[in-house]
């Protein structure tokens, strides 16, 4: 259904802040993107901004959704896997929101924080993206009958967010790599030719759009 009138704009309102924001979190980290800074970056009052982010908790876990979002069109068409290892590789170009993400995800182990439920919802579908694309390697005898899945999939998720913690303290060390390294160890290695040819196109794009 096509949307006008007011709802519309709000939406489209709503969307300019959150990529604004996510630009703004990128460059300048977590510390540096006060919701004055990103009111100053949009040209809007802070009270006006207040209006489509409730809160900076609110603002913080919408930030993050929209980098989730921004990673799927980036890799879209490809399995979980692969889309996991081309996000791997964008995230090096962005200290600042992984910075975000991680700080975020810390605090929220508290169990009164207003992302709790957030993360956890998260990790349950990361899981499951993961689960349903190894059971399809299984399916296609790409990956050993008899590995556990589930676990498998936690595991992937924690060394993930491990591995982007270490390369935050060491900006040389290269999670991808070592990343690989754990899919090749675990038999679940997407196709080679599928990131292959994504990385291939990004490079392609990056150079038109320069």
């Amino acid at each position: 259904m096509y949307e006008r009138g007011p709802y519309a704009k709000g939406r489209e309102r709503r969307e300019a802040i959150l990529r604004t924001t996510l630009d703004v979190f990128s460059q300048n980290g977590y510390r540096g993107a006060s919701l004055r800074a990103i009111a100053r970056e949009l040209d809007v009052s802070p009270a006006l901004l207040q209006h489509y982010l409730k809160s900076h908790e609110d603002l913080l876990t919408e930030v993050v959704t929209e980098w989730d979002a921004e990673n799927r069109r980036r890799s879209d068409g490809m399995t979980h896997l692969g889309h996991w290892l081309t996000a791997i590789r964008h995230n090096t170009e962005i200290p600042g929101l992984i910075r975000l993400y991680t700080a975020l995800a810390v605090e929220a182990t508290d169990p009164e924080h207003t992302a709790r439920p957030y993360f956890q919802r998260r990790y349950d579908n990361l899981t499951q993206e993961i689960v349903d694309d190894v059971e399809a390697q299984k399916r296609a005898g790409t990956a050993p009958a008899d590995i556990d899945t589930e676990r498998i999939a936690r595991l992937l998720i924690a060394a993930c967010e491990g591995l982007q913690i270490r390369w935050l303290h060491s900006p040389d060390f290269d999670m991808y790599d070592e990343f690989v390294f754990l899919l090749r160890e675990f038999r679940v290695f997407p196709p080679e030719e599928e990131v292959a040819l994504r990385a291939a196109q990004l490079e392609l794009e990056a150079a038109q759009s320069a």
